[in-house]
């Protein structure tokens, strides 16, 4: 009896092997596995098609094979993936795979997330790189967890999307500078929506003003333009560097010994004609560099340019009277050789 028994279990086992290897799902499987995805995609497309489409694993073979397809201008195939993990979920009645099945729609949607990191970054295409990201939020609410919390995410991406608008600042015309700055500004203010201590955003909005007042009075020809346009641009660049300063104080707070921050806020306060808070900022500064500067000497005493800066800051900043002396001496012999 236990030989009869053995022998029916085998034969099911085999029927329902061969019948596996014989079905549309089971062709797909073998060709997906050899990496004939086009052979796969009509297979697993024939098999939804047939009594197969009321299995689940039938339709989360096809989620992954069109997953696997759904690059470069095929990028529509990855919502058929989508939709057919859905499916695949759906008709899963028991909810064996529920969790397999989850996991396939986070991997699926993290390609939205990506795409949208190598649009922004790699490829300067900042419209399309938002649309992928906002379709990785949307659908991940929807599909995966309703309540997820993104604001960490969306902190990370909106900083990126406000940085990158800064680097393109430096590949454009002067007319069009300002335009991309009002971008990196607009960026930078949702992610202080989000968290307002937030570093980054609060320094970037900072180094926008900070150079637009730099601009102002940098970019014009004296020799060109009227004295009323000259006095317009002296208002509006300190206008600008106003603006920068509490974002900048800000930054300053979260990370009080940043010398970018003490750097920027020495340039405003040197644009507002501040002389007290120039030199606060500008001896912070020379902290940082006097180490910088002193080596720089050691190694090239003839560098004439960072011997006048080490009798600057041992003049006006780091008083030292008798360094000051010193590099006074070595400055002479090299102006007068």
């Amino acid at each position: 009896m236990k030989l009869i028994r053995y022998i029916s279990i085998f034969i099911i086992m085999l029927t329902a092997s061969y019948s596996f290897a014989q079905s549309w799902t089971g062709q797909a499987y073998e060709r997906y596995k050899a990496k004939d995805f086009e052979s796969a995609k009509t297979a697993i497309d024939s098999a939804i098609n047939s009594v197969e489409r009321f299995d689940s694993q039938t339709w989360q073979l096809r989620g992954i094979i069109y997953r696997n397809i759904s690059s470069g201008d095929q990028i529509y195939y990855r919502e058929i993936a989508l939709e057919s993990f859905v499916h695949a979920k759906k008709i899963d009645s028991s909810g064996l795979y529920t969790a397999k099945i989850n996991e396939y729609i986070r991997h699926t949607l993290v390609r939205y997330y990506n795409d949208a990191v190598t649009l922004l970054i790699e490829e300067g295409e900042f419209e399309k790189s938002e649309d992928s990201y906002n379709i990785y939020v949307q659908e991940y609410r929807k599909l995966v967890d309703p309540s997820f919390d993104f604001t960490e995410k969306n902190i990370n991406y909106y900083n990126a999307v406000g940085s990158e608008y800064l680097k393109k600042v430096e590949l454009v015309e002067p007319s069009k500078k300002n335009d991309l700055r009002e971008r990196a500004i607009e960026y930078s203010l949702k992610v202080l929506e989000y968290d307002s201590l937030d570093f980054k955003a609060n320094f970037n909005i900072g180094i926008v003003y900070y150079n637009m007042g730099v601009d102002y009075v940098l970019t014009i020809d004296p020799t060109e333009t009227t004295l009323e346009q000259l006095i317009l641009n002296q208002k509006k660049s300190e206008e600008a560097f106003l603006k920068a300063l509490p974002y900048l104080h800000r930054a300053e707070r979260i990370q009080p010994n940043n010398k970018a921050v003490q750097e920027a806020l020495m340039g405003c306060y040197y644009g507002l004609n501040n002389n007290e808070l120039y030199l606060k900022y500008q001896k912070l500064v020379d902290q940082h560099n006097i180490g910088t500067y002193l080596e720089r000497n050691n190694t090239h005493p003839n560098d004439i340019e960072n011997v006048r800066q080490l009798v600057r800051v041992y003049t006006q900043t780091l008083i030292d009277l008798e360094q000051a002396e010193k590099f006074k001496k070595i400055l002479y012999t090299l102006e007068n050789p």
